[in-house]
């Protein structure tokens, strides 16, 4: 129970606060069996899986109203870019370059 609300608290924390919770709670398994300690990986990498490509671009499109394309683009290039930083970045980033485009962009195109 308490590995759990470790994880929860450490899930709070973007990009990388998920992993760090697997990688302890991993740790904690080890010293129960090898066994326990794999299969508490290979858990922990499908949960990141899904949370990254399935999850998180939903969550974006209704909140920040990127498309989920951009949002796993952005944080793969921030993240080769700049490292944790760059993941942590990338989205807002991506937000505010798709509203210059339609503010200054996509006004003069009417125009014309």
């Amino acid at each position: 129970m308490l590995l759990g609300l470790l994880v929860a608290l450490l899930d709070l924390i973007p990009i990388v606060g998920s992993t760090i919770g697997g990688i302890i709670v991993a740790l904690v398994a080890l010293t129960v069996s090898l066994s326990v300690a794999i299969a508490t990986a290979v858990f922990y990498v499908v949960y990141r899986l899904l949370e990254d490509y399935l999850l998180t671009p939903r969550i974006m499109l209704r909140t920040v109203a990127v498309p989920g394309l951009v949002t796993v683009l952005a944080t793969v290039l921030g993240g080769a870019l700049l490292g944790i930083v760059g993941a942590l970045v990338a989205i807002p980033v991506a937000a505010a370059i798709k509203l210059l485009h339609e503010e200054i962009t996509a006004p003069r195109l009417e125009e014309s």
